[in-house]
Order: structure tokens, then C-alpha cells, then sequence
């Protein structure tokens, strides 16, 4: 599956039947690609375990179909599973479903620091028509309207698409292709409303798709938490951007883009481990209205990260 989850297969997915598996969460987490960091976050995976499951189950209520079948126990949930096709050895506009859409589509509230997007203006890899901007916007910019953009799923580094290119790759018909859109649409609409809800600002985030055995959409895979998506409070990360800013500010980010995996990574700090921790624990459960841990107020860990942050060195 990848560096900080797992999957046990149970039954294997066929072209006219879903298969099923177990999701593993660990406490494990990844920055910049590089693959599995040389610690662990406490409590981790079962915070993003807890925050998938109850956003799956909320938007259920709202008729949004997805994989998700059970929350076993804190960092295991039991899905539906779709064979995973790759685009480049076969065309899926000529399977009837029970697929992985080979696409990942992110939506974009606000353009906080660390926002892919604007490198890509500055690069000018993607124009403001592309984007239906009238202006440059600048970091930390709260759009009028959400912007949605996609980019692959399978191919070795995930690289951003024009929505022709995605729907061809993804062998969807225009009906399936806007179908798409407006679900990201909505699940981007209750991730913001929670998110206020509880102070928080959801500047952007990501969802993924499959078909089921009759072709209609769903989602799958994991969504609305701190490493899928990104949220503020008070204009203070508390998310996995956490973890990349303080990687940003080591000499060994610039030693990994030069030298890729030979570059070994240092340890984290053991006060921004428990920091973090208690990050993803105060947030799920916010999120989840479940005291499972008895982690410190969302307040309370912005005012420890700030603390922590003020006493590092400027690079």
C-alpha cells in the first residue's frame, strides 16, 4: 500500500465482483516521497483511522457511495476492494467498472504556504485561465470559489494533468466525468463546514476514486484527515505540513533533492514527536466527538508547536 498504511487482502477483487480487505493504519509517516522516516508518531494511524471512518460514515448520510464497510478497531477499517488497472496497459474505456480510477482530485480552499499550486504559477506550469483566476494570487489567498485540479495515481511520481488528459486516462464518459467533479465538490463542502465548525480552516485536500462492479462511482482509499489534507488554525498548520517544514529546514532536504534515498534523514526532536502526536489525536477527536485518548485542546497544541517553533534556529 505505501509507507504508513497497509492492506490485507480478504477476498480479491475480479472484473464483476468487489473484492474486500483490511486497512492497516501505522503510526509510521513519509515526507517528500522519501519512503518511511526513521521514527514513528504515537497514536498516529489511529487518529487518521478514527477521522476516515467517521468522515465515511458522514457522508454516507449525504448518498455518497464509497468502499468502506466497518471500523474494526482504532487503526484497522475493513473495505470493498476494485482491481487496480494500470492506464498505460489497459484502456478503461472499455471496462465496465469495478476499477481504480487512476486519478487523485484535489480541491483548493485557500493557498496557505507550502501550496503546491503556487510553485506551479511561478513555474508557469499552469496558467491563471487553467485555474479561471483574474489575478496572481499570493500565499495565504482564500479563494471565492474552490479550484479543482488532478493529477495520476499509479505512475511512479504523481504529475498534474488537464482534466482531457485525466478523463481519457480514466476512460470516463462526460456524464461519469462531471459526476466526479461535483462529488469532489461535495465532499470538499462538508470537510469546510466541519472543519469551521470546530475553528479550523480546511485550505485543501485530496479524494480518490473506483467503480464498483455496475460502474458507478465511489470513493475510495482515505479521506479528510491531517496527511490527506491540509488544516489551519489561526493560520498555524496541523497537518502532515508540519512534519514537511520542519524537514524543509534541515540541511538534509537539500541533500535528499541532490541525492535522492542515499540521503539518510535525521530524527526528529522527541518534543515535536509528542507535539505532533498530540496534533493528530486533538484533532480526531474534535473531528469525531470521541474522547479516546484524552489529548490536549487543539489551542493547546498550537500554543506547544508555537513555543517549539519559536525556539529553533532561522535558517
Amino acid at each position: 500500500m505505501g509507507s504508513v498504511k497497509d492492506l490485507k487482502i480478504l477476498e480479491k477483487p475480479s472484473a464483476n465482483s468487489e473484492g474486500s480487505g483490511i486497512f492497516y493504519f501505522t503510526d509510521d509517516y513519509s515526507v517528500f516521497d522519501y519512503g518511511k522516516m526513521p521514527d514513528t508518531i504515537p497514536d498516529k494511524g489511529a487518529a487518521l483511522c478514527r477521522m476516515s471512518a467517521y468522515n465515511f460514515g458522514q457522508l454516507k448520510k449525504l448518498g455518497i457511495k464509497s468502499h468502506f464497510i466497518s471500523l474494526i478497531n482504532n487503526n484497522e477499517m475493513k473495505v470493498n476492494l476494485v482491481r487496480v488497472l494500470d492506464p498505460a496497459k489497459h484502456d478503461l474505456s472499455k471496462e465496465k467498472g469495478n476499477y481504480l480510477v487512476p486519478l487523485e482530485v484535489i480541491f483548493r480552499n485557500s493557498l496557505p504556504s507550502g501550496s503546491s499550486l503556487l510553485k506551479r504559477l511561478a513555474n508557469k506550469d499552469v496558467t491563471l485561465a487553467d485555474l479561471g483566476l483574474n489575478e496572481m494570487p499570493k500565499e495565504g489567498t482564500k479563494l471565492k470559489q474552490p479550484i479543482l485540479d488532478v493529477s495520476t495515481k499509479l505512475e511512479e511520481k504523481d504529475r498534474y494533468l488537464k482534466w482531457a488528459e485525466a478523463q481519457k486516462m480514466a476512460g470516463l464518459s462526460d456524464e461519469k466525468m462531471q459526476e466526479l467533479k461535483d462529488t469532489a465538490l461535495k465532499v470538499n463542502e462538508f470537510l469546510t463546514e466541519k472543519a469551521e465548525s470546530l475553528g479550523l480552516e480546511h485550505a485543501d485536500g485530496k479524494v480518490e476514486f473506483g467503480r464498483d462492479a455496475k460502474g458507478e462511482l465511489m470513493i475510495v482509499d482515505v479521506l479528510g484527515t491531517l496527511d490527506e489534507n491540509r488544516f489551519l488554525y489561526n493560520g498555524i498548520h496541523l497537518s502532515k505540513q508540519v512534519l514537511r517544514d520542519y524537514y524543509n529546514q534541515t540541511p538534509w532536504k537539500e541533500e535528499y533533492m541532490k541525492k535522492g534515498k542515499l540521503a539518510k534523514p535525521p530524527r526528529l526532536p522527541k518534543e515535536l514527536i509528542t507535539i505532533v502526536s498530540n496534533m493528530y489525536k486533538a484533532v480526531a477527536e474534535a473531528w469525531t466527538g470521541s474522547k479516546i485518548w484524552g489529548a490536549p485542546k487543539i489551542g493547546k497544541v498550537v500554543e506547544d508547536y508555537q513555543a517549539f517553533l519559536d525556539k529553533m534556529p532561522k535558517k
